[in-house]
């Protein structure tokens, strides 16, 4: 399963040069994955029901070009794996009116947490949809 998320950078994002802070790179990645999980209906109010949190555990960024002021990114996520515990996303930021220049790339690792922060298995609900190819709930 594969989403995009559209979103344009703003003053507020950029630094006196009109450059994309590195760190807001994660925040698009991070608002793109909340989305998507949001558009398949186990968004948070159905992860506090469930119990099951979802945490970035770990993160490999490669900063290849640099965002500027004004322009629309497009996050282009997918999940790479699907383990017990956790999801491997890999995500890419890229223009949107130039979808081959790629800004930034990264594999997000997100655990699946109880609300003592200990490791969970993820939903069976959750898992039967990611696993199933054709997005269709089981």
């Amino acid at each position: 399963m594969n989403d995009t998320y559209l979103t344009r950078i703003h003053f507020e994002d950029t630094d006196c040069a009109g450059v994309v802070y590195h760190s807001n790179y994660l925040n698009y990645m991070e608002r793109a994955r909340s989305e998507w999980i949001e558009k398949l209906g186990f968004g948070i109010d159905w992860q506090r029901q469930q119990d099951a949190n979802f945490a970035v555990r770990s993160a490999q960024v490669d900063f290849l070009k640099p965002a500027r002021l004004h322009q629309w990114l497009e996050v282009y996520s997918t999940i790479k794996e699907i383990r017990r515990a956790s999801l491997i996303f890999n995500q890419c930021l890229r223009l949107k009116d130039a979808p081959d220049t790629i800004i930034c790339t990264a594999e997000i690792k997100v655990a699946c947490i109880d609300q003592q922060f200990r490791p969970r298995a993820l939903p069976e609900e959750l898992t039967n949809l990611l696993m199933n190819p054709c997005g269709e709930r089981l």
